[in-house]
């Protein structure tokens, strides 16, 4: 058989059969033709042309009687797999003249089916598939409804995969051909299929020849062979860590696509699987959704650009349906500010009924009132009152937050935790107020004032390094952490049993609190004080926090204990009060210090009501999956809570309302959303000069060798002296600073938590680069320039 051999056993046969005969490794087997289909609806008496569903047709068509010769052939050709052999039944549809019909996941096919009888039953189901009401809907609705199509069958040898997934030869998402996806979850490939699993996600630049980003997906569920047919398991947490290919393994996969994509001439759908080490395919189709060469996507303006790559620094993947009035009401908070001031802003972050996200240009509109911002100036920049303000409201709150915390979620009603939900919206709204108009504005408007002074002390000099040496929230964390590195590293045994894991999951973590009380009673303290830390700080519902979930703050806790002991104070803010000393009189030396001490204290208010937001956020995700928990009917997959908005879940109250339709067209477009997120290498280019731009997040000049880190599994790649390049970077990061010598990002900006860390171990940064994880290679000579923002490619050599 060859795969021009789709009329006699499908698409799916053909396939098979043209690569079993090419030589690629695909497991044994045999088919039922689509002539032996024909010949059993006829012996049977069954309307072979019915175009509408009959439940009693499907039925009996199941209930068939195979003929004494097929049957025959079928229990031999069964006995040459092996004795009891489990295989796999699957279901190909033929139809002659439609090359562009894939008629994928229409039919029906049946796993772990074992021994003849039971193989016979399969194979009439096949049959009967033909006419269910997924199958007969989808002819109709491609047009294909007048066409003849039969059922050949495929059997083929089961493989226990370890791990499996499917290989897109071009990117779905981007649409690119110059791109591979590859999805990849634990068991049997069926979890990734049916849509029952968020697999991992690696992507390959056939340019490059090299794997350019990866994205661990949840993989909460694995399927594997049951007594009979297959079940569904909860993954365990070990596995659900890491990823389930190393680079090697999934580079193997891709080296075999592109080898099937080359033989066919054409993008494929590849189902794999890796059994004992050797990978297999499962199945290949060609790729019917790509958009044509001359589809070209749109493009993101350079307004839309920037409030995209502001929204990823702070979100890393892109907002779920329920994240996103949070952020309106965060948005609604500045714009509260900005309109006491006479300005009005729209546009921005927007979300349809289905789930899509978009971007639109912000609109500025300016009343009257903006012409009191002189006589508003010294109001909105007085700091004893700004201060007094946020001191007093971040004291209530705090104490609220720390009532709410204490509550048990799961004794309060569905209305009270709705209630406790809109509490937590409603403190966060207030908090996003006090931080914009008590502490960011009046920060900038002292340091606008302030600049012209700065630039007398030194031309270089900006508002931002006036922040370093300040012990704000995220800098004390730093601080808190690293002592308890220090105290693991002067225990041996406890040094040695947190190194050891070289995967760390909650019953490890147990145990070692268990065994070392003091230590378990230090690390207690640190997340009272620190744990509510996300790793998205504005994502409310889709992140997670230290709270929550311990194993990503032992990842860094193992990275600390393997870097050095570097020292985190620098002198640069002494350097630049000598100067102001130097420069200017007494008088005016003072005053310039007091307005810098406002800036700093603002500064610190500001990241002390980041953490109050992420407090909020995680107290509101603890009453949400409770929630989640309560309408099992509805909530049918993990998480699946986050593909309503809070509007819908307020609803709840009022009754069990049918959510299941949005659901499922919400996590369709979550694709779409990925695709808008990445978009953002669309912004970095290398010029002639081989030049990367960016801004600059610190100055200085390094030149070094790169070191891509796209996830926290990847941190023991760097050394010391690398340059870390990376996506973006949070608290979890940190222990890599101590290793860079410089550092270059996708996003972000001066105040973005690259360049707040570079600056405090005073290493070069520049940031916002856009796609610089895609452009730099590990190995690669690079000099980052933090002085002018850019990152200088050395194909020959230093520079």
């Amino acid at each position: 058989m060859k795969k021009e051999d789709v009329s006699v056993v499908g698409g799916k046969g053909a396939n098979l059969s043209e690569m079993f005969n090419a030589g690629f490794p695909v497991p044994d087997g045999f088919c039922i033709t689509g002539d032996a289909f024909d010949e059993y609806m006829k012996r049977n008496g069954f309307d072979q042309q019915a175009s509408a569903y009959s439940e009693t047709l499907s039925s009996e068509i199941a209930e068939g009687q195979l003929w004494a010769t097929l049957e025959k052939e079928i229990n031999e050709c069964y006995a040459t797999l092996g004795q009891n052999m489990r295989v796999a039944v699957r279901s190909s549809a033929t139809a002659e003249d439609l090359p562009e019909a894939s008629f994928a996941g229409q039919q029906e096919t049946y796993l772990n089916v074992v021994g003849r009888e039971p193989l016979m039953i399969a194979v009439k189901k096949c049959f009967a598939s033909l006419y269910s009401t997924r199958a007969v809907t989808y002819r109709k609705q491609a047009n294909f409804d007048t066409v003849k199509v039969s059922l050949a069958v495929v059997i083929q040898k089961m493989v226990e995969s370890e791990v499996s997934g499917v290989l897109f030869t071009a990117d779905p998402v981007s649409q690119s051909s110059g791109q591979m996806m590859l999805n990849a979850s634990w068991g049997l490939g069926e979890a990734i299929v049916s849509g029952k699993v968020t697999p991992d996600i690696y992507i390959y630049s056939k340019k490059r020849n090299r794997i350019v980003d990866k994205k661990m997906g949840d993989k909460d569920i694995l399927i594997c062979y049951g007594n009979t047919g297959i079940e569904e398991r909860r993954t365990p947490l070990e596995q659900r860590n890491r990823f389930c290919l190393n680079d090697k393994q999934a580079l193997e996969v891709f080296t075999m696509g592109q080898r099937v994509e080359q033989h066919y001439g054409s993008p494929q759908d590849i189902e794999w699987a890796i059994s004992d080490g050797k990978l297999y395919l499962l199945q290949s189709r060609p790729i019917t959704t790509l958009k044509k060469a001359n589809e070209r996507q749109p493009e993101l303006s350079a307004s839309q650009k920037a409030v995209l790559n502001n929204w990823i620094e702070h979100c890393p993947t892109p907002l779920y349906p329920l994240d996103i009035e949070p952020c309106e009401i965060i948005d609604r908070a500045k714009s509260k500010v900005f309109q006491e001031l006479g300005i009005s802003i729209g546009g921005a972050l927007n979300m349809d009924e289905n789930g899509i996200l978009s971007f639109s240009a912000s609109t500025i509109r300016i009343s009257p009132r903006i012409l009191n911002i002189p006589f508003l100036l010294r109001q909105y920049t007085n700091y004893a009152v700004n201060s007094s303000n946020t001191n007093g409201a971040f004291s209530k709150i705090k104490k609220e937050l720390e009532e709410i915390s204490a509550v048990d979620v799961s004794q309060l009603s569905v209305t009270a935790l709705i209630q406790q939900v809109k509490a937590l919206m409603n403190l966060s709204e207030e908090i996003a107020y006090i931080r914009f108009r008590y502490n960011i504005f009046p920060s900038v408007a002292v340091s606008k004032l302030l600049y012209p002074n700065l630039r007398r002390i030194d031309k270089k000099i900006n508002e931002f390094d006036l922040l370093s040496d300040l012990p704000y929230k995220t800098w004390e964390l730093n601080v808190a952490l690293r002592k308890l590195a220090a105290y693991i590293q002067d225990y041996k045994e406890l040094n040695r049993a947190i190194t050891n894991h070289k995967i760390m999951d909650s019953s490890a973590i147990k145990t070692i609190r268990n065994d070392y009380p003091d230590f378990s009673d230090r690390l207690q303290n640190f997340i009272n004080e620190f744990g509510w830390k996300s790793s998205s700080s504005y994502c409310a519902f889709c992140s997670v926090s230290w709270h929550e979930d311990m194993i990503p703050l032992f990842s860094l806790i193992k990275a600390l204990l393997q870097s050095d002991n570097k020292d985190l104070g620098n002198n640069k803010y002494q350097a630049i009060l000598e100067k102001i000393t130097r420069c200017f009189s007494a008088n005016k030396a003072a005053k310039v210090h007091k307005k810098i001490e406002e800036i700093r204290g603002y500064h610190v208010n500001r990241e002390e009501s980041l953490y109050l937001i992420e407090m909020c956020y995680g107290l509101a995700r603890r009453a949400v999956f409770e929630l989640e928990l309560r309408f099992p009917e509805i909530f049918m997959q993990p998480k699946d809570i986050l593909f309503l908005t809070l509007e819908e879940i307020y609803a709840l109250s009022a009754g069990t309302q049918n959510y299941r339709k949005q659901i499922t067209v919400r996590k369709a477009s979550r694709p779409q959303n990925e695709k808008l997120w990445s978009s953002l290498s669309l912004v970095g280019k290398v010029n002639s000069e081989n030049v990367l731009r960016g801004v600059s997040g610190n100055r200085g000049i390094c030149q070094g060798k790169v070191k891509r880190i796209l996830t926290l599994q990847e941190f023991d790649k760097m050394q010391q002296g690398d340059i870390l390049v990376c996506r973006y970077t949070d608290p979890s990061w940190t222990p890599l600073f101590v290793l860079a010598s410089a550092v270059v990002s996708d996003t972000g900006g001066p105040l973005s938590h690259s360049a707040i860390v570079a600056r405090e171990y005073n290493i070069p940064a520049v940031l916002g680069c856009g796609n610089a994880t895609e452009i730099l290679q590990d190995g690669q000579e690079i000099v980052v320039n933090g002085d002018k923002g850019i990152v200088q490619l050395c194909y020959k050599g230093p520079v």
